[in-house]
């Protein structure tokens, strides 16, 4: 038997599509890319689904007060005496805080210990942090006229943290500095970290939807109705224009989507009673 002279002559197209490099460059990177976004939002919510578990009473330990330090300390001795006044009295807003979230939360099922601090700053806000503390400033006393609009705003953060909402997006933050740790700098890479943010600020506004309703639902049982709840919203809306594209990129929903529920849960009292006014240190 006669073997053939040298190998046979492979066929120019074998193996080989009629693609041009670019577009094959291009459907690999693609893979790549959606690869990484699907990879952002396992890992968010894998964040979101481990967060809440981490028991509070962990969470108020680590992220308790820090003790003073000497050079504090020593600092704080030598402006004591000009400002003993306006610390005794931020003391007692602070005490009142509390007692009104007290009272708010009487009614509730195991309710989670929180700390309220005030802050003496014109910006209108407030918001909770991990550990249960709960900041609130003058500004927010200055845009609500009853004790009932402030504690929407007082229950909207409890629900915040009895959600665990700040520990999670901790969690969530976290596991994105981390994604971008393990892909290093690159187009793809500063692509994904744009579309895990987009992610977590649309699961923002989700956890904000549900602080309002749980908020609602914490006016509701209290004071029997949840008239004023909208007072400082109303605010919120006359100082700012919203379109509705912007949503995305907030973390927030839209003022005018919120008001829209807390209109849609407004019961009427069963006595009209007129809404209860601000404790006198809140005044």
């Amino acid at each position: 038997m006669q073997l053939p002279q040298g190998n046979p002559k492979l066929p120019d197209d074998i193996n080989n599509k009629d693609q041009k490099p670019l577009l094959d460059f291009l459907l690999l990177a693609a893979g790549v890319v959606a690869g990484l976004l699907l990879l952002s939002v396992v890992l968010l919510k894998s964040a979101q689904w481990l967060a809440p578990h981490v028991p509070y009473q962990w969470e108020r330990d680590w992220f308790a007060s820090l003790p003073e330090t000497e050079e504090d300390s020593a600092s704080n001795a030598v402006t004591s005496a000009d400002q003993t006044a306006d610390q005794a009295s931020n003391y007692t807003k602070e005490q009142a805080l509390n007692a009104l979230m007290s009272r708010l939360l009487a009614g509730q099922a195991a309710p989670l210990p929180v700390t309220l601090h005030w802050l003496e700053e014109d910006m209108p806000n407030a918001f909770a942090t991990v550990g249960g503390h709960i900041f609130v400033t003058s500004g927010l006393l200055q845009q609500v006229s009853s004790e009932n609009a402030l504690a929407m705003v007082l229950a909207h953060e409890y629900a915040h943290v009895k959600l665990r909402h700040p520990i999670t997006l901790v969690a969530e933050q976290l596991s994105l500095t981390t994604l971008n740790l393990l892909i290093g700098n690159s187009s793809a890479s500063a692509l994904t970290q744009q579309g895990g943010w987009l992610a977590l600020l649309s699961y923002s506004r989700d956890m904000e939807r549900a602080a309002d309703r749980m908020a609602l639902d914490i006016l509701q049982q209290h004071y029997g109705h949840t008239e004023g709840a909208a007072e400082f919203f109303d605010h919120m809306l006359s100082q700012q224009a919203q379109s509705a594209w912007q949503e995305m990129f907030q973390t927030h929903p839209m003022t005018s989507e919120r008001l829209q529920m807390i209109s849609a849960s407004n019961q009427p009292a069963r006595t009209q009673t007129p809404l209860t006014p601000l404790p006198n240190p809140l005044k």
